[in-house]
């Protein structure tokens, strides 16, 4: 069963479940269900969850908001020029990736715009960090737009919450009527407030995780030319061997003196080129040769694998042809001949751990380490080793999920803040220009471009999906 099809079927019998309880509630308890959702401010439909709140109305106090205005009205001047520039951008960023997905015929065409699809490209241990800070972002992009609207003197009905399939979301109900009455550049501070506040916290997220060597040094972590092992799956083949703690030097003579460089490790070994064998005579193999014979196809040894040289096949003790000489040709041996690796499970690996230089032996698919072995950079005696792990990631996520929110929601597409941002900015224009231009002109040019960028962005989307579902399927 493909990952797509769980995944549907997953989110298929959630919403089930959720109509079906909203349904034999509202039949069991009637008025007093639907009483309780109302007073509460829920509504259930049909993929979506809604909460709906009049409590954070009194936190924009114009109390607060005058107090500050001026200081308020310059930050959003900042994001309104930001949101301007990040609004045009933003359909050029969609038209070469749209060029890029079509001329450039490889895997690499979605990466500028690859949709997260939790359980299929985003591993199962990662979903609720994931969504948490997804929501963390709408609630700050939402926080934003309120803001802007008390300066400007427009007020709130209310805030709430959404879910929509399986992403959380933010929303703020603004006063309709009193955002008309705005003049044109107020309403552009107002729309593009989400966008800025979105700029700002990827700014301040990335600050952050860059800065994470020197906060977490005062924090007694140290980051050594190693990584450290967080945690080891219990399925993983070297759970007994390498535990919690322990620091990982080296692949195959590779180094490995962070996660980046533990990952490229791995990946290189797939390279038969690079794959270093032990120079072996008669008299070594015979003293390590297995009474297996594991070169034969079917058969397996736990403790010996097949080496191939230019001499033949053998099966030798795997851990004890360490102490030989490295080797990655016959030129290297002055006796006997380079015997190298030659596992029908895989590949072998070496993993030099700990500061006594021992080396634990991994047969198999290097991928199989890269999920089931987590890793740190970072090593402390005091605190949770799996701090820096949280952190970082937390501030990758609002880098990347703040970026791409603030770039979605600037481009000028029907239903998203750069509709109103493009209306409210060809307005503002227009009216420093001092021309008279009819407003059925301006309406029409807004139309036009919001249904190519509507369009351009639909394209993208789908296009972007369809490479998940193929990789995926």
């Amino acid at each position: 069963m493909s990952q797509i099809f769980q995944l549907i079927l997953r989110v298929s019998s959630f919403w089930f479940l959720v109509n079906f309880i909203h349904i034999l509630l509202t039949k069991l308890l009637g008025e007093k269900y639907n009483f309780y959702l109302s007073r509460n401010g829920i509504f259930v439909k049909f993929v979506q969850l809604q909460w709906h709140t009049k409590r954070f109305n009194s936190t924009l106090s114009q109390g607060f908001v005058w107090r500050y205005s001026s200081k308020i009205a310059l930050w959003f001047t900042c994001g309104a020029y930001f949101g301007i520039i990040a609004m045009f951008s933003s359909i050029l960023i969609l038209m070469y990736t749209f060029i890029y997905s079509f001329v450039k015929e490889s895997e690499d065409s979605s990466k500028i715009l690859t949709p997260v699809v939790p359980g299929v490209n985003l591993p199962n241990s990662q979903i609720i960090p994931y969504l948490l800070t997804l929501l963390i972002s709408g609630i700050f992009h939402e926080y934003g737009h309120a803001l802007a609207a008390a300066r400007e003197g427009v007020s709130m009905y209310g805030s709430g919450l959404f879910m929509f399939l399986i992403y959380p979301a933010a929303f703020v109900d603004l006063n309709t009527e009193a955002l008309k009455r705005c003049d044109a550049f107020q309403r552009l501070r107002i729309f593009c407030a989400g966008v800025w506040h979105n700029c700002i916290m990827m700014v301040g997220a990335y600050v952050i995780w860059t800065s994470l060597p020197f906060t977490l040094f005062f924090l007694g972590y140290t980051k050594e030319h190693a990584v450290t092992v967080t945690a080891v799956d219990p399925g993983s083949a070297l759970f007994n061997q390498i535990y919690s703690g322990t620091k990982i030097y080296s692949v195959n003579d590779c180094p490995v003196i962070d996660k980046i460089s533990w990952g490229q490790c791995l990946w290189s070994s797939y390279d038969k080129t690079l794959l270093k064998g032990n120079c072996l005579d008669k008299s070594i193999i015979s003293e390590l040769k297995s009474n297996t014979d594991c070169c034969k196809e079917g058969v397996t040894s736990p403790k010996s694998i097949c080496f191939n040289s230019t001499a033949g096949t053998q099966c030798v003790f795997a851990r004890r042809t360490l102490d030989q000489l490295n080797c990655t040709s016959d030129r290297d041996c002055s006796v006997g001949h380079c015997y190298r690796p030659h596992s029908k499970e895989g590949f072998l690996l070496q993993l030099v751990h700990s500061s006594s230089d021992d080396t634990a032996l991994f047969i198999g698919d290097p991928s199989h380490l890269y999920y089931t072995i987590h890793l740190s950079d970072y090593s402390s005696k005091w605190f949770w080793s799996q701090l820096p792990n949280c952190i970082e990631m937390f501030m990758i996520y609002i880098v990347s999920l703040s970026g791409a929110l603030a770039i979605f929601n600037a481009v000028p597409a029907f239903y998203l803040d750069g509709q109103h941002m493009l209306d409210a900015f060809l307005e503002f224009i227009i009216g420093q220009s001092g021309r008279r231009v009819s407003a059925g002109l301006i309406s029409n040019l807004s139309f036009v471009i919001q249904l190519f960028s509507t369009v351009l962005i639909a394209v993208n989307v789908l296009n972007a999906f369809v490479s998940v579902c193929v990789m995926y399927k």
